[in-house]
C-alpha cells in the first residue's frame, strides 16, 4: 500500500524550501555566480571569503541548483561538509525536483550520498525533537489522522484498490513484495502471526501458505471489512479478523505473535513510529517484524533518509533492522499504473525490513 504518505506526499522535502524565483541585484548575482564557482573548483577558502562579502549561501544558479547541488555533484566533499555547517538546507530541490543527494549518487560520490543521508536523518530527528517539545501545528490527541480515509467510498478495480481521488491504496505490482513478507515471518508452519491492513489480502493469502496456528488481521476500513467477508476470510480456519483501526484493536489484544507485518494507508510516519513502538509488546521473544517499506518511495534520497530514521528508531525500541534489497520490475510492468492519479512507487529496489529483538 501506499501507506506512510498520503498522496505520496514527501514530508521532508518541503522544508525550508526556498523561493526559487527570489529576484538579485547585479552585484548579488555576481557574488553567487562566483560563490558557485568557487564550489565546483573546490576552493573553500574562496567560498568562504565570498558568504563573508554577502554572497547568498543558497544562491540558485542553473535549474535552480544551490551550491550544495553543485558541491556533492563535482564531489567537493569538504565544501559539502562547510555548506552544512553553515546551515544550508540538506534538502532543497531544483527545477527538476533532484536533490544534492541524488546527484552525489547519480556521480559515484558515494561518501558524500551517505553523509547527506547522515544530515538528513540527524536535522528530521532534531525537529522531530523540537516539536514534542515545543508543540507542533496541531495537538489534538483524539484526532484520527485518517479519518477522511475511512469516510471514503473505495473501490476494487483491475487487481487494485482504489479511494474516490483514484488514488491507488494498494495495487497487485506489490504481490512479489508480499510474498517474501511472508517468508520471513513465517520461517515454519503453525506460527501465531498478525497483519494490520488487508488491502488487496496479499499478505494474508500468503501468510494462509504457512498454515498458521492464528491468523490474525486488522482492518479499519469499513469496504474492505465487508470485502473480507464477502471473500469468506471470516470463515477461514484459525483467522481472527478484528475490525477497526489498530490504535484501538492492540490493546484489547492478549497474546503475542511469531510474525507481524504493517500497511496500512492513509496514515504518516508518526503512526508507523506510533506502531514500531507497540510492537515489543506484542511479539514473541524470537519472532519477527515488518512492514511495507513504502517511506517517502518518490525519490531515492529520502526513501533512505526515512530508512535511516526508522532504523533509529527501532533500535530505541530494542529492534534491529535489516534492509533486504529486491529489485521489483513489476512495479514497471505495461499499464501498472493506468487510471491511477499519482504513482506512489517510482524506485528500482524495495527494502524489506527485517526487525528482531537486539540481542542483549
Amino acid at each position: 500500500m501506499s501507506a506512510d504518505q498520503p498522496a505520496n506526499a514527501d514530508p521532508i522535502v518541503d522544508e525550508q524550501q526556498e523561493n526559487t524565483a527570489e529576484e538579485y541585484t547585479e552585484e548579488e548575482k555576481k557574488l553567487g555566480q562566483d560563490f558557485i564557482a568557487a564550489v565546483i573548483a573546490g576552493d573553500l577558502d574562496a567560498a568562504k571569503a565570498l558568504e563573508k562579502a554577502g554572497a547568498d549561501i543558497i544562491y540558485r544558479g542553473e535549474k535552480g541548483r544551490t551550491p550544495l547541488h553543485y558541491a556533492a555533484e563535482h564531489g567537493k566533499i569538504k565544501v559539502v561538509e562547510w555548506l552544512l555547517s553553515e546551515r544550508h538546507p540538506y534538502n532543497l530541490v531544483d527545477e527538476d525536483e533532484v536533490t544534492a543527494g541524488e546527484l552525489a549518487l547519480e556521480n559515484g560520490h558515494k561518501d558524500i550520498y551517505e553523509l547527506l543521508v547522515a544530515e538528513g536523518s540527524r536535522a528530521e530527528l532534531i525537529i522531530r525533537a523540537l516539536q514534542a517539545h515545543f508543540g507542533g501545528d496541531d495537538d489534538d490527541e483524539n484526532k484520527v489522522v485518517n479519518e477522511d480515509y475511512l469516510k471514503q467510498k473505495l473501490h476494487y478495480s483491475d487487481n487494485k484498490l482504489m479511494d474516490e481521488n483514484n488514488d491507488a491504496v494498494m495495487m497487485g505490482w506489490e504481490a512479489p513484495l508480499m510474498v517474501e513478507h511472508a517468508k520471513v515471518m513465517c520461517p515454519k508452519e503453525g506460527l501465531d502471526v498478525l497483519n494490520v491492513g488487508f488491502g488487496l489480502g496479499l499478505i494474508d493469502t500468503e501468510l494462509q501458505k504457512y498454515k498458521p496456528r492464528n491468523h490474525y488481521i486488522i482492518e479499519a476500513h469499513p469496504d474492505v471489512y465487508a470485502h473480507m467477508k464477502e471473500l469468506g476470510w471470516d470463515k477461514k480456519e484459525g483467522v481472527t479478523i478484528c475490525f477497526g483501526r489498530w490504535q484501538d484493536v492492540l490493546p484489547t489484544l492478549e497474546q503475542a505473535f511469531d510474525g507481524i507485518f504493517f500497511d496500512t494507508y492513509g496514515e504518516f510516519y508518526d503512526e508507523l513510529r506510533n506502531f514500531h513502538d507497540a510492537v515489543p509488546n506484542i511479539l514473541n521473544s524470537d519472532g519477527v517484524y515488518t512492514w511495507f517499506n513504502g517511506l517517502g518511495a518518490t525519490n531515492q534520497f529520502f526513501h533512505d533518509v526515512y530508512c535511516r530514521i526508522s532504523e533509529i528508531d527501532l533500535r530505541e525500541m530494542g529492534l534491529s533492522t535489516e534492509y533486504v534489497d529486491m529489485k521489483i520490475p513489476t512495479a514497471d510492468e505495461d499499464g501498472v499504473w493506468e487510471n491511477v492519479r499519482q504513482r506512489y512507487w517510482v524506485l528500482d529496489t524495495y527494502k524489506l525490513p527485517i526487525c528482531r529483538f537486539l540481542e542483549l
